[in-house]
């Protein structure tokens, strides 16, 4: 009876999307960012593309594991999990003998009539430390027990580790479990679309207590357009031009390369004195850069771009603007997410006719 109670709550709880959302929480405390590659040292071994720590009370730390974050709704409510656990095998666990060993129990759970499966080991803790208590000496436990469910459904798997002290303090810990355990989840999404956190490849976070949450979302590679509209002053002229670029954002690589071509329009007047406009054209290449915002995103991420850095080769020449055979650089600054300046060095051959640019663009 208690298996189906607890199957029922997990399904009513995952089709509510954003999870838990209805719960009203004070706004977490952001101000920390969890540094992935230092959690990750934490836990070596043990953690997933999507990984959830819980600090709890008195050293006791809860772990949510998956490989998506849509599959963390099989454990989005581990303090149901933990108690069906508990009402199952609590008589076992409390005639356990009072020693310093530890304990590590592994519990499967399946969405079928499987029953679920289960296994024990001990395994003695590696130093001996001591107390004194009423003058007598007493051997102190510093190693932690484990419980390990695994909650299979379909072909969707998430696991919980819960770190405590000792097994037979689990009764004492489901109220704590639930209601930090939703604080986290609800924080996340409050700050992150969900759609977000599961299409990315890795996603981490941490609640500490006290309204303090951390996280980090490594989102998904994305390719951005960049077209613009500019006019810039290159060798005593007057020019506009039409830029369309295109940006590979790698999420986990320091590296934005990007490509792109520009248009370039110098307006004068032709043989007959007439006016005619002559088109040049450059391909680009270079790299792109950014930096995290609160204030702004492209796409689903929280970033800017603040410049970028690329080099053009003249391939249309019309007129006499260019020489055949011109280099130019571009170090670009965006001064506003849609306002760029961009001073250029145009040059032909080997660095012959070095000439100075200045150039003003809007765009995406």
């Amino acid at each position: 009876m208690n298996r189906i109670l607890v199957c029922i709550a997990l399904l009513l709880g995952s089709v509510r999307d954003p999870l838990l959302a209805q719960n009203d929480f004070p706004d977490p405390n952001f101000d920390t960012k969890l540094d992935a590659e230092a959690f990750k040292k934490e836990y070596p071994s043990l953690l997933d593309a999507t990984s959830f720590e819980v600090k709890l009370s008195k050293g006791n730390i809860l772990l949510l594991i998956g490989k998506k974050y849509s599959q963390l709704k099989l454990v989005q409510r581990p303090d149901l999990l933990v108690r069906q656990f508990w009402a199952e095998y609590s008589p076992v666990i409390e005639k356990l003998p009072e020693d310093t060993d530890g304990t590590s129990v592994q519990y499967v759970l399946n969405d079928d009539d499987d029953e679920p499966q289960l296994r024990w080991k001990k395994y003695p803790q590696g130093t001996p430390d001591f107390t004194v208590v009423d003058k007598e000496l007493v051997r102190l436990k510093t190693v932690q027990d484990t419980l390990h469910i695994t909650m299979n459904k379909a072909d969707q798997q998430a696991e919980l580790y819960l770190l405590a002290n000792d097994l037979r303090d689990i009764p004492l810990l489901l109220d704590e479990i639930r209601e930090k355990t939703t604080y986290l989840l609800t924080s996340m999404e409050k700050r992150t679309d969900p759609v977000v956190l599961d299409r990315s490849p890795e996603v981490y976070g941490r609640y500490l207590g006290n309204r303090q949450v951390q996280l980090v979302n490594f989102g998904s590679d994305m390719l951005i357009f960049n077209p613009r509209v500019g006019l810039g002053y290159i060798r005593g002229h007057w020019m506009t031009s039409l830029d369309l670029g295109a940006t590979l954002y790698l999420e986990k690589s320091p590296i934005k390369p990007t490509v792109g071509y520009q248009h370039q329009y110098f307006f004068g007047q032709n043989a007959e004195g007439g006016f005619k406009a002559y088109q040049n054209g450059f391909v680009l290449a270079g790299l792109s850069f950014f930096k995290k915002s609160e204030k702004g995103t492209i796409g689903r991420k929280p970033v800017v771009q603040t410049g970028q850095l690329t080099v053009g080769y003249l391939v249309q020449r019309r007129g006499t603007y260019y020489e055949p055979r011109t280099w130019r650089v571009t170090g670009a600054i965006d001064l506003t997410p849609h306002l760029r300046v961009a001073p250029e060095v145009y040059f032909n051959g080997t660095f012959k006719n070095l000439t100075p640019g200045l150039r003003l663009s809007v765009g995406l």
